[in-house]
């Protein structure tokens, strides 16, 4: 399919308000399948290496971290490792970043990122009450589905209704509604 009519195709999907768009969730179009699949080997090597360099760089949760991370569903606490850093990684690939930034996923205000394990925050973001609960929620999506299918879902939720409204997002901010 050509780039920009695939792109365009899925910008409507995403702007249309008289669209049902848990029905196209539920059954995505074939054009947005092959879009993501195409996509999914750099987004899958993006996720990977973000999540391995969070690993090696990262701090393992505190005591009280790992009672939230327990509180928010993740099996594994112990492997989770947060990554204070002054910049968010972003896609290196022209076509990823490009649509990373249309459907809101990637902008100056991100505050952080969970990639399986890893996850980034931004120093300024650093005591945000509700922040690390909302990854570990990410963290808890990626034990489930694992990082790949993760991502290709991700994926699929971003083109049908962007970044704020993703049925992955809207339950994180429900799972720490509390916590603002």
């Amino acid at each position: 399919m050509n780039k920009k009519v695939f792109t365009l195709c899925l910008g409507l999907l995403v702007l249309a308000g008289c669209v049902n768009r848990d029905e196209i969730y539920a059954n995505p179009p074939q054009e947005l399948i092959d879009g993501v699949n195409k996509l999914m080997p750099a987004a899958s090597e993006f996720v990977h290496d973000a999540q391995k360099e969070a690993l090696k760089n990262g701090q393992p949760l505190t005591d009280a971290q790992i009672v939230i991370a327990k509180e928010m569903g993740v099996q594994h606490p112990e492997k989770v490792r947060v990554y204070y850093v002054d910049k968010l990684p972003e896609p290196t690939d022209p076509e990823l970043l490009e649509i990373a930034k249309r459907v809101g996923y990637t902008n100056p205000n991100m505050a952080g990122y969970a990639y399986g394990y890893g996850i980034w925050i931004h120093h300024r973001y650093k005591n945000q009450r509700d922040l690390l609960p909302h990854e570990l929620v990410h963290v808890k999506q990626a034990e489930e589905l694992g990082l790949t299918e993760q991502t290709r879902q991700y994926l699929i939720q971003m083109f049908i209704y962007g970044y704020y409204n993703a049925p992955m997002e809207k339950e994180a901010r429900q799972a720490t509604a509390h916590l603002l």
